[in-house]
């Protein structure tokens, strides 16, 4: 509980910290050496004045009053670390451009995952999960073609909604996650509807709840979920592929960057997680690029008193995966920002 209760302490820092005190803020709990790694467009940092000046100052400059409120937050050991995750929204007045996305003016909520990694009770290691795409559509400069899932907030499931009657060990949890991670099929194998369920679908629930990332958006049930992501998705990369964990002592390597199970909750994550050519069908409604992309994605995960998969959260660095298609959706944003700017040189 230890874990959980820094990283909590940490956010709260954060949301409560003025204008140029981000950095402070930061200093009650995370080393002075530790590194952090941002989905696109805001790269890494390393050290606590990189860290606050890659992200948290943006964010501060955009959201003045923001705060950031948990939905989900669990901890546990993976590679003999301890690591600690949270998975929520930051809320706050939307004031100033982030990433070049235009302000509302208005409150406005910025999907984010945020994982710790410790050693003793610093933390040493950040992963900051975001979902840009999602503040665009609230700014009116949605990118893409109409979402196949729904644009839906996402809801978590409160505290009470964790039945005592229905305890579950978090190895269990995440054991039952893994096992459905690795039933997930291949595309060479998925000729119809029914090779596309594979194994992996009997762990989820009738009424399951997929919370996707804006441009795929949710669904609920298996049915609702092959429809808007998980076919659309397979026919766009068809060699889709995970990426083995490599042994050793880096935290920034590919494959999963975390593993962890608590009670009846459980997240993974990677960085990259997954490989695959964007051979196939449109996806986002853009066509083939016939190009490679490493794919970071994050999941956060909760089970039913049956021990089946009920909620899955999922956020996926899409910014980062398109920059490697050959577009970057912030480049022109400056322009919807400000009207009187010119193209021209």
């Amino acid at each position: 509980m230890k874990a959980k209760a820094v990283l909590l302490s940490l956010l709260d820092g954060l949301s409560s910290a003025r204008k140029g005190l981000d950095r402070d803020a930061l200093a009650q709990h995370v080393s002075r050496h530790a590194t952090a790694r941002f989905y696109d467009p805001f790269g890494s940092g390393f050290g606590l004045e990189e860290i606050e000046k890659a992200f948290w100052v943006p964010l501060r400059s955009a959201f003045p009053d923001y705060e950031i409120r948990p939905g989900v937050i669990l901890e546990g050991r993976y590679e003999d670390r301890m690591h600690a995750s949270v998975l929520g929204h930051v809320i706050g007045t939307f004031l100033a451009p982030l990433a070049n996305i235009p302000p509302t003016r208005k409150l406005a909520s910025l999907r984010i995952g945020i994982n710790a990694v410790f050693e003793g009770d610093a933390i040493v290691a950040i992963f900051v999960m975001l979902d840009l795409i999602d503040l665009m559509r609230q700014s009116g400069v949605y990118p893409f073609r109409p979402m196949p899932g729904s644009d839906t907030p996402w809801f978590f499931a409160p505290v009470t909604a964790e039945p005592t009657a229905y305890p579950c060990d978090g190895r269990t949890t995440l054991e039952i996650i893994r096992e459905m991670q690795h039933g997930l099929p291949e595309g060479p194998a998925i000729v119809d509807r029914a090779t596309a369920a594979a194994h992996h679908s009997p762990h989820w629930s009738r009424n399951m709840n997929w919370f996707g990332p804006a441009g795929i958006g949710s669904s609920r049930g298996m049915e609702g979920f092959r429809d808007s992501h998980g076919a659309l998705f397979l026919k766009a990369f068809p060699d889709r592929h995970g990426l083995p964990r490599a042994s050793g002592v880096e935290i920034e390597r590919e494959g999963h960057f975390c593993e962890i199970g608590e009670g009846r909750l459980a997240m993974t994550g990677g960085w990259p997680v997954m490989r695959g050519c964007h051979t196939g069908a449109h996806w986002l409604g853009l066509p083939p690029t016939n190009r490679t992309v490493d794919m970071r994605v994050a999941d956060w995960y909760r089970l039913d008193p049956d021990n089946r998969i009920v909620d899955n959260w999922v956020m996926i660095d899409i910014p980062h995966m398109l920059e490697q298609m050959g577009l970057n959706i912030f480049e022109d944003l400056p322009f919807a920002c400000d009207p009187t700017l010119s193209r021209l040189p």
